[in-house]
């Protein structure tokens, strides 16, 4: 009884101290593996627990960002993918969306380890970048890509998902690497991705839920996204193609704008082991972002993006050098 109730005091107390802190997490996908899908989610789990993530993810093991959607109404599946056959609509029933099957296994499976020091989150694919990925591979009702009421209808048929998301509990990211890539103008992207936040409690807003966009930004784009309704901006600040990100980042500009980040602090466009990001460089790039916006100013670390493309043993690799230069960076 002893050890029981000092174990209880002490998970309660990591809780307390992480909520204060900068907390580890990943952007969502792993590799897949060559196993049963649930089984495969349990050892991701297990993968990011060996590395001290504190908000885990599922890994995505059964679909890519967006075959995930593929039961929205008006999508269809052609040999290059999901495309649009008619107006994009919002489904009637979201609770046996697949993907928050998959993180009810995971949370099940940290109670069941006792591990009530680690959340949860879900990621759920945003709409500009759904609705570009799945026009272009066929588009048969809406009158071309800068139709914007693709997009608009995607945020409501997205809506669903986001506030089932929010009754869960989850830590809520959505996706819109699309934002950086110029699909469409950003400060139009940004006033549809608010779209899809707008009922949301403004507690759950601001403490679980975050936008992340990796790629490159330039000036407009970080202003533009300054303007998301959320407390938390996931951007990406590692690969050679987005390190000069950090040149934008101004602690007055996320003061005004209410912001915190997430920092993207190692890469993950590496094709081999020997090209892992080393520990240091990891601790260089918290360093120079901690130069910009002060540490109180990071809400969470991560990886730039997903890992899905990588092999196991890299991602792994990836984790492993990222948690010890974080744990470095917060002595």
């Amino acid at each position: 009884m002893f050890k029981k109730k000092y174990l209880k005091i002490y998970l309660a107390t990591t809780i307390i101290l992480k909520a204060m802190s900068v907390l580890k997490t990943v952007v969502g996908s792993f590799p897949v593996k060559n196993v049963p899908v649930e089984k495969a989610i349990l050892e991701i789990v297990e993968m990011q627990l060996k590395y001290d993530i504190n908000v885990v993810s599922d890994g995505e093991q059964r679909a890519d960002m967006v075959g995930y959607f593929e039961n929205i109404p008006g999508l269809g599946r052609n040999p290059r993918g999901l495309y649009i056959k008619s107006k994009i609509m919002p489904p009637y029933e979201v609770k046996d969306f697949v993907k928050f099957k998959d993180i009810e296994l995971v949370r099940k499976y940290l109670e069941q380890r006792n591990r009530i020091d680690v959340d949860v989150k879900v990621a759920i694919t945003g709409p500009i970048t759904l609705g570009f990925s799945t026009a272009i591979n066929g588009l048969y009702y809406y009158s071309g890509l800068r139709d914007m009421n693709i997009y608009r209808d995607f945020a409501d048929a997205l809506k669903p998902f986001i506030e089932e998301a929010y009754r869960r509990g989850y830590y809520l990211q959505v996706d819109e690497p699309a934002l950086s890539a110029r699909v469409i103008d950003s400060k139009i992207g940004v006033d549809i991705v608010n779209n899809i936040l707008k009922d949301l409690p403004s507690n759950y807003i601001d403490k679980r839920t975050l936008v992340h966009v990796c790629g490159q930004l330039n000036q407009k784009i970080f202003s533009d996204l300054l303007n998301i309704d959320t407390k938390v901006l996931s951007l990406a600040f590692s690969a050679p193609n987005v390190e000069k990100n950090i040149e934008l980042l101004d602690k007055q500009m996320l003061y005004d704008a209410g912001k915190k980040l997430g920092v993207g602090c190692i890469s993950v466009q590496v094709s081999s082991l020997e090209n892992v990001d080393s520990v240091e460089v990891v601790l260089k790039r918290l360093s120079k972002v901690k130069d910009r916006v002060g540490i109180e100013n990071f809400a969470f670390v991560h990886p730039d993006c997903g890992l899905r493309a990588l092999n196991y043993d890299i991602a792994e690799t990836i984790l492993d050098r990222m948690s010890n230069a974080i744990s470095l960076f917060l002595k």
